[in-house]
């Protein structure tokens, strides 16, 4: 079974190119290098702006076509908010503070985060991501760092955690990474190890 939440899935000339937003759509490269945090932050702000009449004005383009120009433009708003620094935007408190100024500036509307710095019980990770995905709410994802060779390319990075499916040989997760509809194994994504360090978000509205 697949729990999937209705996640933005953006056009270009008449195609589907990307799910959510990709940081390689930056015009600069310093951008495109560590535009991450902001990217999660847009593909936050579309999908509640597609999903909840209040937050409406978290995104100025069409939500019911989701175009790449107008995807752009709310990947830069969200970058003003989460402009990163020489090592990037590897903070997930001020991530959180930035997303609910954003939020309250976008509409007037009060959203309150729900965050996870370390894991402190077996298994909190992946109900943290249930509850959440559960609620209808997507998850912001930073992986500090990562054992596992096939998240390689995910270390000090940020994606967004867009549902999971439950499967008899295990249960993955979904990601929008840079654009790709991504799936790992749950248990292997989350492992409860000293060296996976995860840091995560998400917000009730």
């Amino acid at each position: 079974m697949i729990n999937e939440l209705n996640f933005p899935v953006v056009l270009e000339n008449g195609r589907e190119i990307a799910y959510g937003g990709d940081q390689d759509w930056f015009p600069q490269k310093f951008q495109q290098n560590a535009g991450c945090a902001s990217t999660t932050g847009a593909n936050l702000a579309a999908y509640y702006a597609k999903n909840d009449p209040k937050c409406a004005r978290f995104y100025r383009g069409n939500t019911g076509r989701f175009l790449k120009t107008e995807y752009l433009d709310c990947m830069q708003e969200l970058y003003r908010y989460m402009t990163p620094g020489f090592m990037g935007f590897p903070l997930v408190n001020r991530f959180a503070r930035k997303f609910v100024q954003f939020a309250g500036e976008h509409g007037g509307v009060s959203v309150r985060p729900h965050i996870l710095c370390r894991e402190n019980r077996p298994g909190e990770r992946i109900r943290f991501v249930k509850q959440a995905i559960g609620g209808g709410n997507p998850v912001a994802l930073l992986i500090l760092r990562h054992r596992a060779p096939e998240l390689e390319e995910d270390n000090w990075h940020w994606v967004t955690v867009t549902g999971w499916i439950e499967d008899a040989a295990g249960d993955s997760v979904i990601f929008s990474d840079c654009g790709r509809r991504d799936i790992h194994p749950m248990n292997v994504v989350f492992e409860p190890r000293s060296e996976n360090v995860l840091r995560m978000a998400w917000f009730s509205c």
